[in-house]
């Protein structure tokens, strides 16, 4: 059984692989954002299972998003919270790019995680898409995403700073799946995805809350 688990061509190791990939992709998303929390010296910074906060995060985000942008900033350094705002993102498609090199050189990883792992990362930009059409056809963004945050802060177009994700989500998974054999693409790649599905539940219903309440 062990071994049959071990064999990067199994459809088990392509599950567990994918089951461990999704929780860790939201887990290095989240401490990008904490880590530069902590960085700016923002007052205490928080680390959820799939989120990540600072005392006065929330007041900051209503100030400034009522045009009352001088008590936010008596709150915290707006371009501070910018690139607080950038930090996940940064890291989820940093680690996405870094998985597509790993896998079209060195294959699907042990257990498919690599793989597994560079399908998840790249999800966030699944809510980069949805605030480009909101931006863009839908009125204007107004939500709480982070690349669209990072625009609304900085000034920018959520328009514009939303591109990396998009790209991101839409050309990541193509190259990764490419990477595969194509008589082998469909037993790989679905196992993996039926995993992330397994690891996204596990994490957000039980293992989450209780390593990160």
């Amino acid at each position: 059984m062990m071994q049959k688990l071990m064999q990067t061509d199994g459809w088990l190791a392509a599950v567990v692989g994918g089951a461990v990939a999704l929780p860790l992709s939201i887990v290095v998303h989240e401490l990008g954002h904490f880590w530069a929390y902590g960085g700016f010296g923002f007052p205490e910074p928080t680390l959820h299972p799939t989120s990540a906060g600072w005392t006065g995060a929330g007041e900051f985000r209503r100030l400034w998003w009522t045009g009352q942008f001088e008590e936010a900033a008596a709150i915290a350094e707006p371009w501070m919270v910018a690139v607080a705002a950038a930090a996940g993102p940064a890291v989820s498609y940093l680690t996405a790019i870094g998985c597509v090199l790993a896998v079209r050189r060195l294959g699907p990883g042990p257990l498919h995680f690599v793989l597994g792992l560079g399908l998840s990362a790249p999800l966030h930009g699944l809510g980069a898409l949805n605030v480009f059409v909101i931006n863009t056809f839908g009125g204007g963004f107004t939500g709480n995403q982070d690349d669209g945050n990072v625009g609304l802060i900085a000034g920018i177009s959520p328009s514009f700073t939303t591109i990396p994700g998009m790209l991101c989500v839409l050309l990541v998974p193509w190259f990764l799946i490419t990477a595969i054999r194509r008589g082998q693409r469909i037993r790989v790649v679905v196992p993996v995805v039926g995993g992330m599905g397994l690891g996204a539940f596990l994490w957000i219903s039980w293992l989450g809350p209780l390593l990160l309440p």
